[in-house]
């Protein structure tokens, strides 16, 4: 699986760079980040964001993240649907064999509705849904898990923007809901390198609140294609939680 995701990653780079011409609107990935942006998809436009990834909390397995693809498609002008899943490796440690598999599949739709105008930031509705029966049997929620986030985008200047989401994620395992917060900061340092640093919270009244950071970089190599590299940290509890991950945007068409 490691050698087939390296090849289809090297394919992507150089139908990338061999298409680069083109008259196509500039890439605008989701990823990296634990914050999602607002914009969406052109119509009928396809893009593939796909990577991997390292994670790893004190007395818990530690996860790879062997691939996590997510697709995007401009349904409308001001809207996209969305198609994403993980596959992960957990390893227990202690001689134990590692468990692979796939998160349940992740349906979304995410919808523009208001564009930014000078001081007032562009708005957007990021809405998804797990699936309960596509994915590895054991990791298949039982109950409803919807996420509703409101994302918000604002342009400082020609080399900061910045970026705010809030909303609801219900749990798999535990089928409660958690709040969750983000706000963002966004460098641009050249007209193909950029830079970025994110607070992410979940606040969970019944099982303990969780503060995040992400900190990361970004390569534009073409107008279809973006590499990225992130780093996430837990500051009040360093040394408990870190995660790095790294991964690539195509724009397909």
């Amino acid at each position: 699986m490691n050698k087939l995701h390296y090849l289809i990653v090297a394919l992507v780079l150089v139908c990338g760079l061999c298409h680069a011409q083109n008259e196509l609107p500039t890439i605008s990935a989701d990823r990296p980040g634990a914050l999602t942006g607002t914009d969406v998809m052109p119509l009928n436009k396809v893009q593939w964001e796909t990577g991997m990834g390292f994670e790893s909390t004190k007395g818990e397995p530690n996860i790879f993240a062997l691939n996590n693809t997510l697709l995007r498609f401009g349904l409308f002008e001001s809207a996209e649907i969305r198609l994403g899943a993980n596959v992960l490796m957990l390893n227990e440690g202690q001689g134990a064999a590692p468990t692979i598999g796939m998160t349940p599949l992740t349906f979304g739709i995410k919808t523009k509705f208001f564009e930014g105008r000078g001081f007032l930031p562009s708005v957007a509705l990021l809405a998804e849904l797990q699936s309960p029966h596509i994915g590895t049997k054991e990791w298949l929620p039982s109950h409803l898990t919807p996420t509703l986030h409101l994302l918000f985008d604002h342009t400082v200047t020609n080399w900061l923007g910045i970026g705010y989401n809030v909303g609801t994620e219900w749990e798999i395992e535990s089928g409660t809901a958690a709040t969750f917060l983000g706000f963002g900061l966004y460098f641009t340092i050249s007209e193909q390198i950029g830079s970025f640093v994110e607070t992410y919270n979940y606040i969970r009244p019944e099982e303990g609140n969780q503060y995040l950071t992400q900190f990361g970089f970004t390569w534009l190599v073409s107008r279809r294609v973006q590499l990225d590299l992130a780093a996430d940290l837990d500051f009040q509890n360093l040394g408990k939680f870190y995660a790095i991950s790294g991964g690539v945007a195509w724009l397909i068409n």
